[in-house]
């Protein structure tokens, strides 16, 4: 049961990080947020960012698959 709960959980948060990853990146610009880049200074683009952000989401929406098909028994 917490498995399926945990995974319907990292699920929302996956499906929300993919749907508000620019206004993620637009918060964090505001705030000052600097990405990390390399020595030289040389910042990630917004659209960069965007995608990162986005992917972490997705990532986030598989483990949280794979944590509800574990918890209800289908793995």
């Amino acid at each position: 049961m917490s498995f399926t709960l945990l995974g319907f959980g990292l699920v929302a948060l996956g499906l929300a990080g993919v749907r508000y990853a620019p206004a993620i990146v637009a918060a964090q610009h505001r705030q000052g947020m600097a990405p990390l880049g390399d020595d030289d200074g040389a910042d990630l683009e917004n659209a960069d960012r965007v995608r990162v952000t986005k992917g972490a989401g997705v990532v986030l929406v598989v483990v949280g698959l794979v944590s509800v098909a574990y918890g209800s028994g289908i793995v």
